[in-house]
């Protein structure tokens, strides 16, 4: 046990008054307090950490300049350690003494049991020039967009930290106030030590692990990067795992051991708690998962979403080990609003190709909430309404042989159902199936110098396929496809498909 230095004590106000608000969840990073009723709160601090608020449904947080909320005092008596090692970044400076009183304070808001939340996978720029396409491809559309708040789910940088401060002001341009996931690019890779990996992040974004209310949703941010430290030995980057360390779960039950069993508990990360396509691979899963379901087993109501592996996924985590002792425990991973990571071909407008090694879009989900009731929607950037949904594949010729359709339907279900009709005739059931988008593959082989030599076809779930029915002759055919989703939305299109076996298939409508 450490012991104990300091303590941090103060009040939680309604803003513009002097009336302390009773019963408000306070951290400083292990331990959580309510306040009584005078808005009061105690806190040993032990150890460099943030003391956090976790904001109440009926209340918001004063904003920055860039809409952050500002819930937090990051404690670092001395600075941060190592600041040596996260240079030319910057370090937090020596805080000294925390003030006596700290004071927090909140906004008087209307609650509100339906809202709207936008969140999107690794933004990831590696310059300035990449920050702009982010500000040209997506800050518009976001701004158009009717949403409460965003949450980034991490990287918000690849490697090169200088670009945080551009991010920051860009993601402030959009306009809405925004809680930020911390990811695996975002760290200071020259620290030895994992725990101070993430100094430089933190002197921009604040904590990386806390909570905040909106109706009756708790969601909680993860910090699930583990990184082994730069190795001093061999001069070299550490290793990157998924993990949930020691400290953060004890804060973690402490959280949740204050929230009613009634609400829904809404996990983000950046590293997904489970991913089927790479079950087995630390660095795509939370490796200690198990850790965290125990303290999630009696809640009723759970949903998590993540971002890392730049692919849209839709999980069932009793896949990863959830033994759904009281309901099913989904999860949603994101996929990349940069795509492949801003390479590839530039359109028309100088903006690289929209088009992830999954196959799908650059783009983001829009999340309704109702209540503990979630349901959510792709939105893809820079390509038409024809391509939101789902793209069809068709081989590159037809011949004698037997040849396939495939529909990458990347933010569909995978319970969902999806039919074809030829030219007017019966619905035929595609097959779903966990593969690659040859189409990727064809053209990273086409383009291969507009990508990183490493870059490569992912594998992925949201691919179905059917064979192409026998005497499809040369000229013109129609395509219909209906997908029907469990809940019981449905859409689809019709195509036009110009067959000639003696030149490539050709795809209009």
């Amino acid at each position: 046990m450490h012991p104990i230095k300091q303590t941090a004590s103060g009040y939680v106000y309604e803003q513009g008054s002097t009336r302390g608000i009773p019963g408000v969840m306070v951290s400083n990073q292990r331990q959580v307090v309510l306040t009584d009723e005078n808005g009061y709160y105690e806190l040993p601090l032990e150890e460099d950490c943030s003391i956090i608020v976790s904001k109440p449904t009926a209340y918001s947080f004063p904003l920055n300049e860039h809409q952050q909320p500002q819930f937090y005092y990051l404690y670092r008596p001395n600075g941060s350690p190592e600041p040596e090692r996260l240079i030319p970044y910057p370090a937090i400076e020596p805080t000294g003494e925390v003030p006596n009183p700290l004071n927090f304070y909140l906004i008087k808001t209307e609650p509100k049991a339906d809202f709207t939340a936008i969140l999107m996978g690794d933004i990831q720029p590696e310059t300035s020039k990449e920050v702009e396409y982010f500000r040209r491809l997506a800050v518009p559309a976001l701004q158009q967009e009717q949403a409460d708040f965003m949450i980034p789910l991490g990287d918000l940088a690849w490697d090169e930290l200088e670009v945080h401060p551009e991010v920051q002001a860009a993601i402030g341009e959009i306009g809405k106030p925004w809680y930020v996931v911390m990811g695996n690019h975002d760290i200071n890779i020259q620290a030895t030590q994992n725990r101070y990996a993430r100094e430089s992040f933190q002197y921009f974004f604040g904590p990386t692990y806390y909570s905040f209310d909106y109706g009756q949703v708790h969601f909680v941010v993860l910090d699930d990067v583990d990184y082994s430290g730069w190795n001093l030995k061999r001069d070299e980057q550490g290793i990157t795992e998924g993990r949930l360390d020691a400290r953060q779960l004890e804060w973690l039950a402490n959280d949740l051991a204050l929230v009613p069993k009634d609400k829904l508990v809404f996990i983000l990360s950046h590293i997904p708690i489970y991913t089927k396509t790479a079950s087995h691979n630390p660095y795509r899963n939370i490796m200690n998962r198990r850790d965290l379901y125990a303290l999630l087993k009696k809640r009723p109501h759970l949903f998590a979403a993540s971002a890392h592996t730049h692919t849209i996924e839709q999980v069932d985590l009793r896949e990863g080990g959830w033994e759904q002792w009281n309901g099913p425990f989904p999860e949603l991973i994101s996929g990349a609003i940069c795509g492949a990571w801003w390479q590839g071909p530039l359109e028309e407008d100088g903006l690289p190709v929209r088009m992830a090694m999954d196959g799908a879009p650059n783009g983001y989900f829009v999340f309704q909430f109702s209540g503990t009731t979630v349901s959510y929607k792709f939105k893809p950037l820079g390509v038409p309404e024809s391509k939101s949904r789902y793209v069809l594949r068709f081989p590159r010729s037809l011949g004698s042989s037997a040849s396939e359709l495939v529909v990458n339907a990347f933010a569909t279900p995978p319970e969902a159902s999806i039919e074809v009709s030829w030219n007017g005739g019966e619905f035929i059931p595609l097959k779903q199936f966990e593969g690659t988008d040859a189409y990727v593959t064809d053209f990273l082989t086409t383009h291969r110098d507009k990508y990183d030599i490493w870059m490569g076809a992912k594998v992925n779930l949201h691919l179905w396929k059917g064979v192409l029915p026998k005497g499809l002759g040369d000229g013109k055919h129609q395509l219909e496809v209906r997908i029907v989703e469990k809940n019981g939305e449905q859409y689809g299109g019709v195509h036009f498909l110009e067959v000639n076996t003696l030149a490539k298939t050709k795809i209009k409508g």
